[in-house]
This record gives structure tokens, C-alpha cells and sequence, in this order.
């Protein structure tokens, strides 16, 4: 059974990992803007898609950190993209 504590640092290391993919990326944050209407939530979505990710994995927190490194990378390649 994981503890509330284990379950704290699996969210975490997800967290940070997508926060260091984002820093890593161009050197900055982007912060929550309106791009033609559409709200994009720029590094607080990879910061919340992190977390779930390493959420989601088995209760080890290097786990967490590199699912939620590439976790954002995968989901966006799974959206289709329009034209």
C-alpha cells in the first residue's frame, strides 16, 4: 500500500522532471497566454501533466522524474494535428 508521503513524492519527481524538460528546452518558462482565443497553459500544463504521469507509475521516484521528463513529449505526439 503506498503512503500518502510516497504517493507526494511520485507527484513531485514528475513535476520536476517535466519542469527540467521545459527549462532544458529553451532556457525559460512560457507562461499561461490566449493564442487566438484558445487558452494554452504553456509550462504549467507540462507541470501538471507531469505530475499525473508520475502518479501513474509504480512507486519509485526516478521512475516518476523521467515519465514525467517525457511524458508531456508523448502525449503531444499522440494529439492529432490539425492543418
Amino acid at each position: 500500500m503506498i503512503t500518502e508521503w510516497e504517493t507526494c513524492k511520485l507527484i513531485l519527481a514528475g513535476a520536476s522532471g517535466a519542469f527540467i524538460k521545459d527549462i532544458l528546452k529553451d532556457n525559460k518558462l512560457v507562461l499561461p497566454k490566449k493564442i487566438k482565443g484558445t487558452l494554452v497553459l504553456g509550462s504549467i500544463g507540462g507541470l501538471i501533466i507531469g505530475a499525473c504521469v508520475g502518479y501513474l507509475v509504480d512507486n519509485d521516484p526516478a521512475t516518476a522524474f523521467f515519465a514525467g521528463y517525457a511524458g508531456s513529449q508523448i502525449l503531444v505526439s499522440l494529439v492529432p494535428k490539425t492543418k
